[in-house]
């Protein structure tokens, strides 16, 4: 679970959110980084992602692997 008190300061958390929102391309991919969003806007520093939620944002930052991409 990313937490970002213990997984490092909040601006890891959002560069990585930005790559991510900049790379979405499938419907699914934008809403998940706008519920990302107001997750963070919402909670701040105290937000926390599931092991599960913290792979799909990898995998929409490093643009490609995560299932909903087409080919």
């Amino acid at each position: 679970m990313m937490d970002l008190n213990d997984d490092g300061p909040a601006t890891e958390w959002l560069e990585l959110l930005e790559v991510a929102e900049a790379n979405a391309e499938t419907d699914f991919e934008t809403a998940f980084c706008e519920s990302l969003r107001e997750k963070f806007d919402a909670y701040g520093s105290r937000a926390r992602l599931s092991d599960a939620q913290e792979h799909k944002l990898r995998c929409i930052a490093q643009g490609g692997g995560f299932w909903e991409r087409g080919v």
